[in-house]
C-alpha cells in the first residue's frame, strides 16, 4: 500500500525531467560544494535522509526529487517550499533549505547535491583557430573554450583576459604551473562572458616533424609538420619552458633536438648530463625532432616499407613482418641508427631496436652480380662460336 501511493505521488507530484533530461551535460569536473556558485538552470537533487513516511507522503514530501532552479532563481521543492539560492554555494544552499525544512520537520535532514550544471554561452575571440560562440556549461573553465575553439593559433599567446558580462575582468594563463600540474589561471566561464587572447609577445617556436600512421596496415605513413608559438618568461631555458609547456611527447629525440638562433645551434641534451640549462631567448626557435614510431625494413624482402615498433620484436619478427626474406636474400643484415649504419656488439638476432631504426637485408653475391654474371656469359658464349667457326 505504502509503495502503491508513493508511485501515484511520485508520478503527480514530482516534476517533470523531460524537460532536461534531453540537455546531454558530459561533466568533466566535480563541482565544489563550497565554492560552486548556484544559478537559474542548474539541476539539483534533493534527498530525505532515511526515507519518508506515509504522513510525509501524504505532504508531497518525497524521498529524492530532482529540481531546476528557476530564472528567478527561486528552488521549488515539493512538499517544502521555494527559497532563493541564487548566488549561493550548493552547502549553503543546503543549508537554507534545512532551515526551511526544519520549521515545518523538526526532525528531517535533506542533502542538496548539483545534477546538472546549467548551460551558459561564451565568446571567444582573437588568436584561436575558430573564434566564436559557444554553448557551454557552468563547470567549463576558459580551456574547454579554447578547445572547442580549436586551440590557440600559430601565433597565439597563451595568455589572455576573461571579461564577464558584470563588468569583470580575470586574467587567462594557460601555462603549466610547475607546483600544481595544471593551467596557471584557468577561471570558470559565466554566462556572456568573454575571452580574448592576443598575438603572442617574447614568442619562442616550436617546430616539430612526426609520422601519423595510417589505420590501414600497409599504406604509406604521412609526414606531419606542426609549428606552435610558446610565450617566453624571463631566464626562461629549455627545461622550465618544457614544464610550462606540459611536457614533451614520449617519442621526442633530445640528442637530435636543437635550438636555432640566427644561423647557430644549440643542443638541447648531453649523454653524459641530461638536460642542458642552455638560456632561450625571444625570436629562438625550437627543431623537436621525433623518433618515428615505426622500424624501416629494407632489401631482400617481399614487402620494404615501414613497420609498426614494437618493443619486444625482434629484427627477425621485422623482417618477417616485411614479409619475409626473398630468394635473392643473403645473410648480411645491417642496422641504421640516427641515419648512419650502426654496428652492434651482440649478434644482429639478438638486438634491442628503437623507434625509427632501419633493417636493411643484403642481397646474395649472385644476385648483386647479375649483370657482370650475365656480361661474362654473353663473352663465354660468343668466345665458343668464335672458337667454333675458326675450327
Amino acid at each position: 500500500m505504502l509503495l502503491t501511493i508513493f508511485i501515484i505521488l511520485l508520478q503527480s507530484v514530482s516534476p517533470p525531467v523531460s524537460d532536461v533530461s534531453d540537455i546531454s551535460v558530459f561533466v568533466l569536473e566535480q563541482a565544489d560544494r563550497n565554492s560552486y556558485v548556484l544559478g537559474p538552470g542548474d539541476i539539483v537533487t534533493v534527498v530525505t535522509e532515511g526515507g519518508c513516511t506515509e504522513s510525509l507522503l501524504g505532504a508531497g514530501v518525497l524521498p529524492l526529487i530532482s529540481c531546476r532552479i528557476g530564472s528567478d532563481g527561486y528552488l521549488s521543492v515539493s512538499g517544502i517550499g521555494a527559497v532563493d539560492v541564487d548566488g549561493l554555494t550548493i552547502e549553503q544552499a543546503q543549508y537554507v533549505l534545512q532551515r526551511t525544512v526544519t520549521r515545518f520537520y523538526p526532525s528531517l535532514n535533506i542533502t542538496l547535491s548539483l545534477s546538472e550544471p546549467r548551460m551558459l554561452r561564451a565568446s571567444i575571440r582573437g588568436m584561436v583557430n575558430e573564434p566564436g560562440t559557444y554553448i557551454m556549461t557552468s563547470l567549463d573553465r576558459v580551456s574547454d573554450l579554447v578547445m572547442e575553439a580549436g586551440g590557440i593559433s600559430a601565433y597565439g599567446s597563451r595568455i589572455g583576459k576573461l571579461h564577464t558580462a558584470a563588468g569583470d575582468t580575470l586574467e587567462v594563463d594557460l601555462h603549466i604551473s610547475a607546483g600544481t600540474g595544471f593551467h596557471v589561471a584557468d577561471p570558470f566561464l559565466t554566462n556572456n562572458s568573454s575571452v580574448v587572447f592576443d598575438v603572442c609577445t617574447d614568442p619562442v617556436f616550436l617546430l616539430r616533424s612526426d609520422l601519423e600512421f595510417p589505420a590501414i596496415p600497409g599504406e604509406i605513413p604521412e609526414r606531419i609538420h606542426s609549428f606552435e608559438t610558446w610565450e617566453l618568461a624571463p631566464y626562461d631555458n629549455f627545461e622550465s619552458l618544457v614544464v610550462r609547456m606540459g611536457g614533451l611527447p614520449g617519442n621526442v629525440n633530445l640528442s637530435e633536438t636543437r635550438i636555432v638562433r640566427n644561423s647557430s645551434y644549440f643542443p638541447v641534451w648531453a649523454d653524459s648530463s641530461g638536460i642542458l640549462q642552455q638560456l632561450i631567448l625571444p625570436g629562438d626557435t625550437i627543431l623537436l625532432v621525433m623518433m618515428s614510431d615505426s622500424i624501416i625494413v629494407a632489401g631482400a624482402v617481399s614487402t620494404p616499407g615501414s613497420v609498426a615498433y614494437r618493443p619486444e620484436s625482434t629484427v627477425l619478427n621485422y623482417i618477417v613482418a616485411a614479409g619475409g626474406l626473398l630468394n635473392e636474400a643473403g645473410s648480411d643484415i645491417s642496422i641504421f641508427r640516427n641515419g648512419k649504419e650502426f654496428e652492434p656488439d651482440i649478434s644482429v638476432e639478438d638486438l634491442t631496436l628503437f623507434p625509427g631504426d632501419g633493417i636493411n637485408v643484403g642481397y646474395n653475391w649472385f644476385s648483386r652480380n647479375r649483370d657482370l654474371i650475365s656480361i661474362f656469359g654473353t663473352i663465354v658464349s660468343i668466345s665458343v662460336t668464335v672458337y667454333a667457326i675458326s675450327k
